[in-house]
């Protein structure tokens, strides 16, 4: 079985974020990518959408001065053709707050012929990012 270019791209990702060097990463991604976070982005200013290769690397130099990655395991990854998708725990210290998190991601991927990446979407547990991030849980149960 070949290796699939997201795997390749998911280490290098957490690798780059984990030296905070971000443009480590540069050679794997397309000129023209399409890259959108879903999640609240006034508490993860780096979530939301970049297009081009510069926007994408300029965000992910945001995402570094706000969370301090530790670690970062590639839970599953599926595979067919150019798409793939992969689940992520990625464990990180945010540095305004100070406190740790643990976050579970979804991406679906779309690679060029070359192995480039074309398109990324991401979709975090935001509720549950959120929680972690303001340290307490928040009750929905007066709003049901």
């Amino acid at each position: 079985m070949s290796d699939h270019p997201m795997r390749g791209f998911a280490r290098a990702f957490c690798d780059a974020l984990s030296m905070r060097e971000p443009a480590h990463i540069a050679p794997l991604i397309h000129d023209d990518v399409d890259w959108t976070v879903f999640g609240p982005v006034d508490l993860f200013p780096f979530f939301g959408h970049c297009k081009g290769k510069a926007a994408v690397l300029a965000m992910l130099k945001r995402l570094t001065g706000s969370l301090q990655l530790r670690g970062c395991e590639m839970e599953r990854t599926l595979t067919d053709g150019a798409h793939a998708a992969s689940m992520l725990r990625i464990n990180a210290r945010d540095l305004r707050s100070r406190r740790m998190l643990s976050l579970r991601v979804a991406l679906f991927a779309q690679f060029a012929e070359d192995g480039k990446l074309m398109g990324l979407r991401a979709v975090f547990d935001s509720f549950d990012a959120v929680e972690q991030l303001i340290g307490r849980h928040i009750d929905l149960s007066a709003v049901a």
